[in-house]
């Protein structure tokens, strides 16, 4: 697994430190070896005799050397003619002074403190028209005095660390002026053919000049030599897929078993470091060759760049796309678009070669701005098509795995990477091919060879996310109970920490200068100042990870106390419960006062940030906070407890947990009922089990007019006496209730060892007592109803009459 852990530490560092886009930053300038103008600018600014800025005399305080170097910055920002490398050179003085001056002030001084500890030894200073002894007057003024004068480096270092930042944000600002005139720099179109012969006139001169100067610096002992070396470099190129599918083919041998996996390894392995010995032998045949003219040692630079990035491109391509892998293979696309992504790739590393080299070749030469952009649009125009290619492939795979996802549930999580990252290359070929036709040719620069390295990082982190996954995921799994837990972490964890170290890199690639992510590091390390605390990046670190520690040491309390300690007390469910849930809300509350201590916030000077949240308090989270302060109450005065049956809100149910903000209520249905801890302090709340557990059932039973009461009577308490779950005392009795419509009503009333059984008793009992009375022979009735027709017989006598009136109609027809 360390191919691809070596292969991302080499692409990051040469990503980061040799292909930075040209044009975009001072450092550029400042490793072109401007030393003449460097030395003109010292001159001007400096005049003869003059102390030289970075040495000072070794008995001046910093304080002098902090003001003059900032005099010099005001007097080069007032001209602003300096070139960017000095620029950026001034600005890391002004840095590097910053932080002391920075270090000295928050430190202060060791003196002050103590004269400030004596002074508060006095006691307060008297009010205006009160006195105090003369010995104590006496001392408090020299003490005044003295913590004057020993404040006074502090106040002094306060002071130059507010100047230089002012100067180092306007330095910053100038600097970021002259990228943005460059950037939106219109030069001469490439598209006029009247540039055309211009362009081929100067790139041949310059090469006829290179090949000069090559031949007059150049032994021909190290120009044999170096084309030995060259054409070994090349001849491992040519022969080294041979051994590169001899282990790909016993790996699909192999199948899915370790060996497989162990020569898919080396496979990818070798394809790094084979390609990477040749292109070392070809660097070093160049460096043989020491050419001692301006022009020669870029062009020699160049040339020794170009087998790394090849190199580098190729073994990308391969990671991500392993053609004749399918198995490794990260994106999903077939082997035919597979070989063809591999090919782009190394075309895209032949496209930063020739931006290089024509940036080199300006350096030592001076071509007219017409040259520039037709040789430019020439690299800008290939790279684009190379882009809009792979983007095609790559959205190709987004919108297939798109609709696979769609049929079914996708495997991994997360989004689709591909898709984004191929619209985003393909809008930034068209806009670097829109920009170098009108002439802006800086933009299309800007535009073509960041996205070309943004997704080398792209393809460097999906290939280290991937192996993250691979590596860590089994070791997570071993854990029964918090693997799967671990494991579903893990894809969101890793990608958050690869956002976060590739976030300084893209940052470089797309114009950001080193100083700006120093800057940005500054802040994180100095932090802000809030009133009179400065919270800071290692603050925050610091109170998260002792918070944290605290909640962790909490919560092993809280086991040993559940598993320990309380198991050998007599309390009940409820108070144990409550001793746990309190334990919790301790050491939360002493974590965080520790926490706040150890990372040195001073709490009374938020007292400000507490007043507002006092204010939101009493307006938007009052009914978080009562629910809050309700939890504390049921827990201290436990009205009700875990595990008691509780009627509240118009639900009826057990409760399971009393939270910090609401109770939970499980029903009889095995419904979850959520219910605010308000609510339960401030309403009526009927608890069955608050004091005990016994409880009254009571069973309503009725009888048929005419039956004997007595032997009723005697049959209902027969059946609470030999019912175990009916408590001998107090004894069950029996209540005749009334004389209802159909039946004798009576009541058998008993109570129970346990009300929670109330339902299974009462069932237990109508079944015996049913028996005992069908034994008996007494009726349980049910209800009789007898209906009453007033004028009945006027409608008898009138449903006679049209029956005779019938009749005679019929037999009237019969005669007829």
């Amino acid at each position: 697994m360390s191919r691809q852990w070596a292969g991302l530490l080499l692409v990051s560092l040469f990503i980061g430190l040799t292909i930075a886009p040209v044009g975009r930053t001072s450092a550029q300038e400042a490793a072109t070896g401007t030393t003449d103008a460097l030395r003109t600018l010292a001159t001007e600014t400096f005049p003869t005799g003059t102390a030289a800025p970075n040495t000072p005399a070794s008995d001046e305080s910093p304080v002098v050397a902090w003001n003059r170097t900032a005099d010099r910055a005001e007097q080069i920002l007032a001209k602003a003619v300096a070139s960017n490398g000095i620029l950026e050179q001034l600005r890391a003085e002004l840095a590097d002074q910053r932080n002391q001056a920075f270090a000295i002030a928050e430190a202060g001084s060791i003196a002050a403190q103590s004269l400030k500890a004596q002074l508060d030894a006095l006691g307060p200073a008297p009010k205006e028209g009160e006195t105090e002894p003369a010995f104590i007057a006496e001392k408090r003024a020299a003490l005044d005095q003295a913590l004057a004068a020993a404040r006074e480096p502090v106040v002094a270092a306060r002071q130059a660390y507010s100047r230089a930042d002012v100067l180092i944000v306007a330095i910053d600002r100038l600097i970021r002026q002259r990228f943005a005139e460059r950037l939106f720099q219109r030069d001469p179109s490439p598209l006029n053919p009247a540039h055309w012969p211009k362009a081929a006139s100067e790139l041949g001169a310059f090469v006829q000049k290179v090949r000069e100067e090559l031949k007059a610096d150049t032994s021909p002992f190290a120009l044999g030599l170096a084309t030995v070396l060259t054409l070994a470099g090349f001849v491992i190129l040519v022969f080294q897929r041979r051994i590169f599918r001899r282990f790909e083919t016993l790996s699909r041998e192999h199948g899915l078993t370790l060996h497989a996996r162990a020569y898919g390894a080396l496979a990818l392995t070798l394809r790094f470091f084979v390609p990477a010995v040749a292109a070392f032998l070809i660097v070093f045949a160049f460096r043989t060759l020491q050419p001692t003219s301006f022009s020669a040692r870029f062009i020699i630079a160049i040339t020794v760049l170009w087998p790394i990035l090849i190199v580098t491109f190729y073994w990308l391509g391969h990671v991500i796309f392993a053609p004749t892998a399918p198995g490794r293979r990260v994106i999903d696309i077939d082997d035919r678009k597979a070989a063809r992504a591999v090919r782009l790739c190394v075309a895209l590393g032949f496209v930063l070669v020739a931006e290089g080299v024509i940036e080199a070749a300006g350096k030592g030469y001076v071509f007219s701005p017409e040259t520039q952009s037709v040789a430019t649009a020439i690299v800008v125009l290939a790279g684009s098509i190379c882009l809009w290619r792979l983007a095609a492939i790559l959205i190709g795979s987004g919108r297939r795995s798109g609709e696979e996802d769609g049929a079914e549930e996708p495997e991994d999580t997360g989004l689709n990477f591909p898709l984004y990252i191929g619209r985003f290359i393909e809008v930034a070929a068209v806009a670097a091919v829109l920009a170098v036709a009108v002439g802006y040719v800086e933009f299309a620069r800007q535009a073509l060879v960041p996205s070309i390295l943004t997704l080398g990082v792209f393809g460097f982190a999906v290939t280290a996310h991937r192996l993250v996954q691979i590596v860590l995921a089994p070791v997570l799994g071993r854990s029964p109970q918090l693997g799967p837990v671990l494991q579903s972490f893990l894809p969101l964890t890793s990608g958050v920490v690869l956002v976060l170290a590739l976030a300084p890199l893209l940052a470089l690639i797309w114009g950001a200068r080193p100083s700006d992510i120093s800057e940005v590091w500054m802040l994180l390390t100095q932090g802000i100042e809030i009133g009179n605390t400065r919270i800071s990046f290692g603050v925050v670190v610091v109170l998260l990870v002792i918070f944290g520690l605290g909640l962790l040491v909490t919560q092993w309390l809280q086991r040993v106390i559940r598993s320990s300690v309380l198991p050998k007390t007599r309390m009940d469910t409820g108070g144990k419960n409550a001793i746990v849930t309190g334990t919790g809300y301790i050491g939360v509350v002493l974590s965080a006062l520790i926490a706040f201590s150890a990372a040195g916030l001073d709490l009374s000077s938020l007292a400000f940030v507490a007043g507002a949240l006092s204010v939101g308090i009493g307006f938007g989270l009052q009914a978080i906070v009562s629910n809050f302060v309700s939890g504390i109450i049921l827990l201290v005065e436990r009205p009700i407890k875990v595990g008691d049956w509780i009627e509240v809100g118009g639900h009826s149910g057990i409760v399971r947990k009393i939270a910090v903000r609401a109770t939970r209520v499980e029903t009889f249905d095995r419904h979850e009922v959520i219910v605010p801890n308000s609510d339960i302090v401030a309403g009526a709340v009927t608890n069955m089990t608050l004091s005990s557990k016994t409880g009254r059932v009571i069973v309503p039973v009725g009888v048929a007019y005419g039956s004997d009461l007595e032997k009723t009577r005697q049959i209902l308490l027969k059946a609470a006496e030999d019912n175990p779950m009916i408590m001998a005392y107090p004894a069950p009795f029996v209540l005749f209730m009334g004389l209802g419509d159909s039946s004798l009503d009576f009541e058998l009333r008993g109570y129970l060892y346990d009300v929670t059984n109330i339902l299974t008793a009462r069932s237990d009992l109508l079944f015996t007592i049913y028996a005992a009375l069908n034994e008996a022979g007494i009726e349980i009735p049910f209800p009789q109803r007898d209906l009453h027709l007033r004028g009945a017989e006027d409608l008898v006598k009138a449903i006679a009459a049209l029956d005779k009136e019938g009749g005679k109609e019929n037999s009237s027809k019969s005669e007829g």
